[in-house]
């Protein structure tokens, strides 16, 4: 899995995207998704970042970082974040 953002929506896609439990979801009709990105800026000391978005996804094929398919577009309606802007 892997995700890129243009600007306006975050798209989620992977090898086995089709088969991810939000996928199916979101195929099934419940288009209401979290999505959660974060990783360490330093283990030392200690400093996490991220971000946390709501929003609602449709399935959509684009050509993006991970090639040609189908992938979920994700349009955020509200964020949280935490770390971002630290410097190290």
């Amino acid at each position: 899995m892997g995700y890129e953002f243009d600007g306006e929506y975050f798209y989620i896609g992977g090898r086995a995207n089709p088969k991810t439990r939000k996928y199916l979801n979101v195929l099934a009709g419940n288009n209401r998704v979290a999505l959660a990105i974060d990783d360490l800026v330093t283990t030392d000391p200690w400093r996490p970042r991220g971000i946390k978005i709501h929003g609602t996804a449709e399935i959509v094929e684009h050509t993006g970082r991970l090639g040609k398919s189908m992938y979920l577009r994700i349009t955020p309606v509200k964020s949280w974040s935490w770390g971002l802007g630290q410097s190290v």
